[in-house]
């Protein structure tokens, strides 16, 4: 299941922790750990309101595992600000992350309103920090695809 922090409200949360036909893999995207990141990006939720979230989740259904996307490099992102996301990412122990460098897609909001001002090499390393933190542990459990 993927869905937004704002979509899991408790009779949800209930409703997965009752019910044995739903998956127990929930991919909850943060997209930053920075709640500055997160206003620009228009996100509607503090990584505070992410953690909640998450917590409700662990204690109602022990058994759950939880995935994330992330974006680094969005448009003024600062160390401070990607450091954010670091110290979350170790917090909340996600079972696998999506990391993404930050693009500018034509006719989103953040084309429109902000700069790529991250240069390219910077997303790389941020993307390549997450990576090995987040994805790398895992790898040893994680279904192996047959070719």
């Amino acid at each position: 299941m993927t869905s937004n922090p704002w979509d899991f409200y408790d009779e949800l949360i209930d409703e997965i922790a009752n019910n044995s036909k739903i998956d127990r893999f929930i991919h909850l995207p943060v997209q930053s750990g920075s709640n500055s990141v997160l206003f620009r990006m228009n996100r509607g939720y503090t990584h505070e309101d992410y953690e909640q979230v998450v917590d409700k989740l662990r204690n109602k259904i022990p058994d759950v595992t939880i995935g994330t996307d992330i974006i680094v490099g969005f448009p003024g992102e600062t160390d401070e600000e990607f450091n954010d996301t670091v110290k979350l990412a170790k917090k909340m122990n996600w079972m696998v992350g999506f990391v993404a460098m930050y693009s500018p897609r034509p006719g989103t909001a953040a084309w429109r309103i902000y700069k790529d001002d991250v240069p390219h090499i910077v997303k790389k390393q941020r993307w390549d920090i997450l990576e090995n933190l987040i994805n790398k542990k895992n790898l040893s459990i994680r279904p192996k695809v047959i070719k």
